[in-house]
């Protein structure tokens, strides 16, 4: 058996077509005979003239019948298989089509046709294919040529139109100074570049940023008290009770010069307890003598520096005994986020600005306060082992034991241009040998402590 490429190829270039020897309704009951091999045309002999003749009628028909009559066209013979059986492909000859494309090829006589010719079988493509897309090489400049010059501003801050950039921060300062609500808040005169470099990455804002971890209380578990349109302070409900009573605490009076201010009473300043003050959900209105923290800051402040002792704050407004300054704001966090930044501050002999919310609890739950990158102008108040400012606990959700406000309150007269001050650690004693480890006490005052420890986290209770 064999198989025949050759017969009949179509000029076009096209798949050979095999034409049976058969007619069909006979190649269905008929197989060849292995032992008679088919012959070449010229070399059949007479005996087989009477075959030969019955198959070419057959053959005629049947291509008469499958194959439309075409024009013949050379062929390559086909050998008849040697053995019984054996299967042979014989290679048609090249198409009109190919002929076409042999005539119109273009032989090359170059000696260098060889595997090893980096002419037509390059062996760097690659690589020059890569270079075409890298960066240029660097230019070879005399550095010796140049000579560097220190201390004086360079084109990017002498280049026209573009401003220095210590008046481009002190344009961000006042900018964030004036989104403080509330009266204004100012650098003292000749301060202000040197407030503006340190403040570049601080954020002044008017409440809490809760974190990550850290989530209040739901509205369903605060209430509120149902007085009417002006609280009673023997019957409203916000306020604590005394221990062992029921009278309760009043936290605010009405200020003898001014009848519109509220104020703390000398009584509840001498207390260690919370402020709790009436809310949204209350009877009353927003005009009730129990919201002193809701209407907010009533004075004017501004920031300096005091020299040794770095910023400061003070007031150009005179402040009454009880009045209240204004809230200590940060970012609001978990106790171990707090850990881990007190870390870093005490690594770097930093300052802390950390608070912690223990003042109802006291377990690894607390949140505490981080005033370091973001908080209010309170962030500058310096300590005082004799204070003129005191920090409370002010409860607005009377629900949530573990999130509350941190407010400032005068504890004396405060003249007009006085730094404000607080105690970082009331409950430290003086000692007589100041240890070599703490931070020393600039404060001045004649009860002053010698030390302090302001890497230390402080708490509100």
């Amino acid at each position: 058996m064999y198989i025949d490429l050759t017969q009949e190829s179509d000029s076009s270039g096209g798949q050979p077509r095999i034409k049976p020897s058969k007619s069909i309704s006979s190649l269905a009951h008929r197989t060849l005979s292995s032992s008679i091999p088919l012959k070449r045309k010229s070399d059949r002999d007479s005996e087989s003239t009477s075959v030969s003749s019955f198959t070419s009628a057959v053959q005629q028909q049947s291509n008469h019948v499958l194959f439309p009559k075409r024009k013949a066209h050379p062929y390559t013979p086909s050998p008849a298989p040697e053995f019984p059986g054996e299967i042979s492909v014989v290679i048609p000859s090249p198409s009109a089509q190919l002929k076409r494309e042999f005539d119109s090829a273009e032989l090359i006589t170059d000696s260098e046709l060889t595997g090893l010719s980096e002419k037509y079988y390059p062996t760097d493509a690659h690589e020059k294919r890569a270079s075409k897309g890298a960066y240029p090489a660097a230019r070879k400049v005399n550095r010796a040529a140049f000579h560097l010059t220190i201390g004086n501003p360079g084109p990017f801050l002498t280049e026209k139109g573009r401003r220095p950039v210590r008046e481009v921060l002190c344009e961000s300062l006042v900018r964030k100074l004036h989104s403080i609500k509330g009266p204004a808040v100012t650098v003292a005169p000749g301060d202000e570049q040197l407030l503006a470099r340190i403040t570049s990455d601080f954020g002044f804002i008017n409440e809490y940023k809760l974190r990550d971890g850290v989530v209040p209380i739901e509205k369903e578990f605060n209430g509120g008290c149902p007085c009417g349109i002006v609280c009673d302070p023997a019957r409203c409900g916000c306020l604590s009770r005394e221990l062992y009573s029921e009278e309760r605490i009043i936290p605010y009076r009405r200020a003898k010069d001014n009848q519109r201010l509220m104020v703390l009473s000398p009584d509840f300043m001498s207390r260690t307890s919370m402020i709790y003050e009436c809310n949204a959900l209350c009877g009353c209105n927003e005009g009730c003598w129990n919201r002193v923290i809701e209407h907010g800051r009533t004075i004017r402040l501004e920031i300096f520096h005091t020299g040794s002792r770095g910023f400061g704050l003070r007031s150009p407004d005179f402040i009454r005994a009880g009045q209240f300054i204004d809230l200590y704001l940060g970012e609001v966090i978990t106790t171990e986020k707090a850990d881990e930044r007190e870390k870093i501050a005490n690594s770097r002999n930093a300052p802390s600005y950390l608070f912690s919310l223990d003042f109802l609890v006291n377990d690894e739950k607390i949140y505490v306060v981080d005033g370091c990158n973001f908080g209010a102008a309170t962030r500058f108040i310096n300590h005082s082992c004799n204070p003129n400012c005191r920090m409370f606990a002010v409860s607005r959700t009377h629900g949530d034991d573990y999130l509350y406000d941190l407010a400032f309150f005068a504890l004396r007269d405060i003249p007009a241009g006085t730094e404000l001050t607080f105690d970082y650690n009331p409950h430290m004693e003086k000692v007589n040998k100041p240890d070599p480890n703490a931070v020393p006490c600039l404060c001045g005052e004649a009860n002053c402590r010698g030390q302090l420890w302001a890497n230390e986290r402080k708490k509100t209770k």
